[in-house]
């Protein structure tokens, strides 16, 4: 089975380990508060605490309420409690892929993307899992905290192992069993099931918490939220939106520069938009492997592609919305080319128009003829990110 355990392709190093981020010359002016242009300050500030802050924040809050929900499935065994769990994944999922647009900062240095969202599940090695007496008792005394939970594989964590216990064929799994599309037969949820899920859902938790406190602070969280993650142990060393937020700084070393925050938020868009339309769209169809698809169980792979393309959009627009700020990063790209930054949110609602026209589900459709256009217009916002980058980086 092919492992695509994601990591991004640009990592933000910590300050302790004194590594920049590439920016566009070292020689930049803005070396000190003085030096700063105000509205980059402004632009950097809206999108960490308007876009970045807000997505996480929304995804900890659903991520604990998904939680809770598996809890009292596991409490309660229901079809009704199924139902309620899917819901709930399904309102967890939709932040989570809206924040793909920055997958540099925490989710790199705390390998959190790969923890919470590597696909395909191993189902295989889960199915053994499931059979392990010892881990199962762990998992019914102390959920995810103990230590052999930290040797499971990402692949067998996260969001992709939740789904696969209460999904089957794009809605909640019978909780008596059944058959599915495929003719597999599956059968009632267990009681080794019910503790897996309730423990890997506390994991992704306590990853999505951190997300949030990674960026906004930890005194910044609810208190609830403080104690959940010093039980685990999971308390951020980094504001990692206050060193945004002081890109220029004398004495700041990941951000040298303003233009070096600008260069990691396009660069990040340009990643999610060249994975979306080379890695989650291709590889499937490629291989017309359904296994290969993200959110097979769910059905949820449309969904999932086009929120990574509206993260593209609130990061460069500078909110969670449909409407471009005047501090944001299309508005200096438009002071710079105004052609470009049309171009740019032209081939924004493109991708997400071809995406949401794929014939659904995605796992029924691994054709060239079904998915091609929406590849190539993830392929052209890729290119007009590229421009956008090279432009500011000449400046």
């Amino acid at each position: 089975m092919n492992k695509y355990f994601k990591f991004p392709v640009l990592f933000v190093a910590t300050v302790a380990l004194s590594v920049s981020v590439t920016s566009c010359k070292d020689d930049d002016p803005s070396t000190d508060e003085n030096a700063l242009d105000v509205q980059k300050t402004k632009t950097i500030e809206q999108y960490v605490n308007g876009v970045v802050v807000t997505t996480y924040k929304s995804l900890a809050d659903e991520s604990v309420d998904l939680y809770e929900a598996c809890v009292k499935l596991k409490e309660n065994p229901a079809q009704e409690n199924i139902n309620a769990v899917c819901q709930e994944w399904i309102a967890a999922r939709k932040y989570w892929e809206q924040s793909e647009a920055f997958l540099y900062g925490a989710a790199a240095d705390y390998n959190i993307d790969p923890h919470i969202d590597s696909w395909p599940l191993d189902k295989a090695q889960l199915d053994l899992q499931l059979k392990n007496t010892t881990l199962i008792n762990n998992m019914e005394e102390n959920g995810c905290n103990f230590d052999g939970f930290a040797t499971l594989g990402y692949g067998l964590l996260g969001f992709h192992a939740v789904e696969y216990m209460v999904f089957r064929d794009g809605g909640p799994r019978k909780y008596t069993g059944g058959v599915d599309k495929d003719g597999v037969s599956y059968g009632a949820l267990s009681e080794t099931e019910l503790i897996y899920c309730a423990a890997v859902a506390e994991d992704l938790r306590n990853q999505c918490i951190r997300l949030e406190a990674s960026w906004t602070g930890i005194e910044n969280v609810s208190a609830d939220k403080q104690s959940i993650l010093e039980d685990a142990e999971l308390e951020p060393s980094l504001n990692y939106g206050e060193i945004m937020i002081a890109a220029g700084e004398s004495g700041n070393k990941i951000y040298k520069t303003q233009i070096a925050a600008y260069v990691e938020l396009l660069q990040g868009a340009a990643d999610i938009a060249d994975e979306v339309g080379n890695t989650k769209i291709t590889d499937p169809v490629s291989s017309g492997n359904v296994l290969d698809v993200e959110s097979w169980y769910s059905w949820n792979s449309i969904a999932d592609f086009a929120d990574n393309i509206r993260s593209i959009q609130y990061a460069y627009y500078g909110n969670v919305g449909s409407s471009v700020l005047d501090v944001s990063v299309s508005a200096y790209i438009k002071s710079l080319d105004a052609t470009l930054d049309n171009e740019i949110r032209t081939a924004i609602a493109d991708a997400i128009r071809e995406i949401e026209t794929m014939p659904a589900p995605f796992r029924d459709n691994l054709t060239e003829a079904a998915s091609g256009n929406a590849k190539n217009a993830c392929n052209a916002l890729l290119d007009k990110l590229d421009e956008a980058i090279e432009l500011i980086q000449e400046k």
